[in-house]
């Protein structure tokens, strides 16, 4: 038993080093499926948690500030982000557990509305403005950064494509945590204002929501204090 410990706890010494949630999850998986068949039913059922949990990937908020040049460009959406404040929660099965939920919620919520890989993008321009894409709709919004937060205030009209002239009124300010990485960005907010970033997109696309799934999703995430979810985008 203290051999055990002992190994968990160098493994976790070991993972809190690295900058991908990924490590930690592979090295339990790795582990329960070692000593799965010589221990009780009670380790056993521990062990089988932690083995499916093996397939998920968390992040950690961006602390950097973040280079106003590097967010010029397209960005497409590719997967909602599941992101914790400290390296300390990569450690808590509970909360990976919980985080697990949330994205699985997250992404069968997306889904349903079209809000999917390669479907939506979002463009930065040199000017502090740009456009969110979601179908056929061209959302234009203002943007800022300070640090590692990046604030977009999304107007209240959409565009054609082909539409030059952007009248950027009734803006609603959407706060969020920005993290860079080469070829992709992670975008991360409490789980409420994620999903009303994402309702008021298409409301201005004239779609609707699912209020009950929203509050479902909200309610898993904020279970968990220090847990944020997000968008993960790539260019």
């Amino acid at each position: 038993m203290k051999k055990t410990l002992f190994i968990l706890m160098a493994m976790f010494a070991l993972c809190t080093t690295q900058s991908h949630a990924q490590n930690i999850l592979d090295l339990l998986k790795g582990l329960s499926s070692k000593q799965t068949e010589s221990q009780p039913d009670s380790t056993k059922s521990t062990n089988n948690t932690l083995s499916e949990l093996g397939d998920f990937v968390a992040g950690l908020l961006g602390q950097g500030k973040i280079n106003g040049y590097n967010l010029i460009g397209t960005w497409s959406y590719t997967e909602p982000a599941v992101v914790f404040e400290s390296e300390n929660m990569l450690t808590n099965v509970g909360g990976v557990a919980a985080g697990k939920a949330a994205q699985k919620k997250l992404q069968t919520y997306l889904d349903k509305i079209g809000f999917t890989a390669g479907k939506v993008k979002i463009t930065f321009k040199e000017d502090s403005t740009g456009t969110v894409t979601y179908g056929t709709k061209d959302i234009p919004f203002k943007w800022s950064i300070q640090d590692s937060d990046l604030t977009i205030n999304l107007a209240g009209n959409s565009l054609s494509k082909y539409t030059s002239s952007l009248n950027l009124s009734k803006f609603t300010s959407f706060k969020m945590n920005c993290k860079l990485g080469i070829g992709s960005m992670q975008l991360s907010f409490k789980a409420d204002k994620l999903l009303d970033f994402i309702s008021k997109i298409l409301s201005i696309a004239g779609n609707s929501s699912n209020n009950s799934t929203i509050n479902t999703i909200v309610s898993l995430a904020n279970n968990v204090d220090g847990m944020y979810l997000g968008l993960t985008l790539e260019k």
